[in-house]
């Protein structure tokens, strides 16, 4: 089987990659080894951690950091490749909000986390005030978000001391049979539920609309028109049937991420799986890949675990396998490996420096990951492959926890290493 280009890994540097690709024409394979790191994350676009415009703070990061993989994409080129996923994302349904700052994103504990791009059905802190009142709200047995927690946290945030912050549960006898087997109550199994209401099922929308007004009319402040409900009413696009609760409420819903697994996280793979596949790129998944073949310093193709005898081959390649997470890096006793093209690793050789001694503390394994030239060309032997590019989570030389920039980069590396492949470089 042969392509023009092939991706490995199907998170947010695997497809941003592949849709640049695929949209220009090339005749591009992606191989995803199963659940990316999207399964797990809210879905939002961290650029970089700043209290103004994070793209006026990446000028004097960049020249700080000269090996970080944003200095080898450049501030035109980051910007040019967040323009495209949000244009991306918009022809699948899913609409991404943004200002000209940071604006922060309610987690499931009720913090505030900034961010630089968010789905417009989160509930998200913007330049606008904040309510006089908001209902966080959760399903009757639903243990993956915690409306009394999240309220208890958020109360601490300086912009909502004015807020009257309450919380509600629902009540929903269509959710009984989960309530026999607590492990399959999730987010997912209950946007199953919604899902596939047709015909004689009951309206479980109509239920939640009057559950709602129940607990607005019973709550302390009747007037709230603000509710924060865990992200679990569609497995798909759920900006239409947030519509429609709106409307039967009279009340502003969003939604906020819960524990994993992350519906706004898969919702967003799945609507660019969706948008390649429409570009004319091929799709595999649960086809981990494990190893190589090389003529020289040139990659002629790769296998999977269905063996070596079947060669997927392509003139060039994108690694964007992810990190210790993903299987795109592995710890062993003698240090870390990518174990694909077995490509030079940042890396530290005394095992006791590799993480900070409380939880909290810096750790530099963070930072460890697959070494790149200029033009982000994976490097083997001291050598650049020439027809091999890395992206996202796999590269070295950023923290993406510390720096509040893991999916920015991911798509910004991805983005660029297929420009680098388009223009031959």
């Amino acid at each position: 089987m042969k392509f023009d280009s092939i991706v490995i890994g199907g998170g947010m540097a695997g497809l941003s990659a592949a849709l640049r690709l695929a949209e220009a024409g090339q005749k591009t394979l992606l191989m995803a080894s199963g659940q990316s790191a999207l399964h797990f994350s809210s879905g939002s676009i961290d650029l970089l951690e700043s209290d103004g415009d994070p793209r006026t703070a990446l000028s004097a990061f960049m020249a700080e950091h000269p090996d970080h993989p944003y200095s080898k994409v450049g501030l035109t080129n980051i910007e040019a490749s967040l323009a495209d996923l949000q244009r991306h994302c918009h022809e699948q349904g899913l609409p991404l909000f943004r200002q000209e700052t940071n604006h922060q994103r309610l987690t499931p504990i009720g913090t505030l986390k900034s961010t630089w791009l968010s789905p417009h059905t989160c509930a998200c802190l913007t330049d606008a005030p904040a309510p006089d009142a908001i209902l966080l709200a959760t399903l009757e047995g639903f243990r993956d978000f915690h409306p009394a927690l999240a309220a208890a946290n958020l109360a601490t945030h300086p912009r909502f001391a004015h807020c009257h912050i309450m919380t509600g549960e629902i009540r929903l006898p269509q959710l009984a049979e989960f309530s026999r087997n607590p492990h399959e109550f999730r987010s997912a199994d209950i946007a199953r539920l919604f899902d596939k209401q047709q015909g004689d099922q009951p309206d479980l929308l109509a239920d939640l609309a009057r559950e709602i007004c129940r607990m607005v009319h019973e709550s302390s402040d009747p007037g709230c028109r603000h509710v924060v409900l865990p992200a679990c009413l569609s497995l798909g696009l759920v900006g239409p049937r947030l519509a429609e609760l709106e409307k039967r409420t009279g009340c502003t819903i969003k939604e906020v991420a819960t524990m994993p697994p992350s519906l706004i996280g898969m919702r967003m793979q799945e609507a660019l799986k969706r948008r390649f596949l429409a570009l004319g790129g091929t799709f595999l998944t649960s086809e981990r890949v494990l190893g190589a073949r090389y003529e020289g310093d040139r990659v002629i193709g790769v296998h999977s675990q269905n063996g070596d005898d079947q060669l997927f081959e392509a003139d060039h390649f994108v690694l964007a396998s992810g990190s210790f997470f993903s299987r795109g890096l592995e710890s062993r006793l003698r240090g870390i490996r990518e174990p694909i093209f077995d490509a030079d690793v940042l890396s530290l050789e005394e095992r006791d420096a590799w993480a900070g001694r409380r939880l909290f503390d810096h750790h530099p394994f963070m930072g460890f990951g697959v070494k790149t030239d200029d033009t982000l060309r994976v490097m083997r032997g001291g050598k650049p492959l020439t027809n091999v590019y890395g992206a996202g989570s796999v590269l070295a030389h950023y923290d993406p926890i510390r720096e509040g920039s893991g999916s920015g980069v991911a798509v910004a590396t991805g983005w660029q290493a297929a420009c680098h492949i388009l223009a031959g470089v």
